[in-house]
């Protein structure tokens, strides 16, 4: 199954949360969402928004970004 990416460096809350919950809700079950961040907060809310959802969630720091990667279950 293709693993979906979402840039979301150029954004903060409460725009960077509204484009990953959008995204997400394509998602059909086992499918990957990869969403990249700069952002803390963001960040943070993101996490906790796909763990209410009961997505599978995964973080990766990089030097000036985060991988965020959430799978549909």
């Amino acid at each position: 199954m293709e693993t979906q990416s979402l840039d979301l460096t150029q954004h903060r809350c409460p725009m960077s949360l509204l484009l990953a919950k959008r995204a997400s809700q394509a998602l059909v079950t086992n499918e990957i969402l990869q969403i990249k961040v700069v952002d803390k907060a963001s960040l943070a809310d993101m996490i906790a928004y796909f763990e209410r959802q009961l997505f599978e969630v995964r973080l990766e720091h990089a030097d000036a970004y985060s991988f965020l990667t959430v799978i549909k279950k």
